[in-house]
């Protein structure tokens, strides 16, 4: 049970740092969208892809909450063992 305790904590760890990978691209179609919305080169008829990369990133960050809370209980897990 402990190599498969230990798969799963490894998958997790890359799913977090995947996460954290695509927050910042998100987070730079945001600004990148604000930046162009700001200039005028966004009409207010495209505000569905700012929509589209907010969800996303709210996604993500619940997604993240998850992975952490699996990972403790498996070092609580393991810490009573």
């Amino acid at each position: 049970m402990e190599a498969f305790d230990r798969k799963v904590k490894q998958a997790i760890d890359e799913l977090q740092d995947s996460n954290v990978k695509y927050r910042k691209v998100i987070q730079a179609g945001i600004s990148k969208w604000i930046k162009d919305y700001q200039e005028g080169r966004i009409q207010i008829n495209t505000v569905a892809d700012l929509k589209k990369l907010i969800e996303m990133d709210i996604q993500l960050q619940k997604d993240e909450l998850f992975l952490m809370k699996t990972n403790q209980k498996l070092y609580d897990k393991d810490k009573f063992k």
